[in-house]
């Protein structure tokens, strides 16, 4: 892990799946293939999973970032919880990230994603996977 990766890591900011887990990152990220569609340009967008890893915070998240592979850049960041009880839940477009002028639209197709319960169980995985792999991160860093 860089440097940069180590404070972020430290700070609990989002980081991408593949900070902690690169293979997994590229071999999980669902895509979605669309054509012919009048709100959406005919692309192939990922989306790219982003988790808080601050052990100690229990926020429950995800924030998938959708990217176009035609622009090369993310065009909306859409934040989920978890758990069905969390006021914030989402999927919502998340305010403090840049959203293209298809940001609404990519919502919507995250939402229908979203409702594959498999999908969604695994995002849930992951950010465990993830919390795990930061505390057991800074367990090594104390101990030296």
């Amino acid at each position: 892990m860089s440097e940069s990766s180590e404070s972020e890591a430290e700070s609990g900011y989002l980081v991408p799946l593949g900070t902690y887990f690169p293979d997994m990152a590229r071999a999980n990220c669902r895509a979605v293939i669309v054509r012919g569609r009048a709100d959406l340009p005919d692309d192939e967008y990922g989306l790219l999973e982003s988790y808080c890893d601050d052990p100690s915070c229990d926020c429950r998240r995800v924030m998938l970032n959708v990217a176009s592979r035609e622009q090369n850049k993310i065009l909306a960041s859409v934040s989920f919880a978890f758990d069905p009880e969390d006021e914030m839940r989402g999927p919502f477009l998340d305010p403090l990230n840049h959203q293209s002028e298809h940001a609404f639209a990519l919502l919507k197709l995250v939402e229908h994603v979203l409702q594959d319960t498999r999908y969604v169980a695994r995002l849930e995985r992951h950010y465990n996977m993830v919390k795990e792999a930061a505390a057991k991160q800074r367990r090594r860093r104390v101990a030296d």
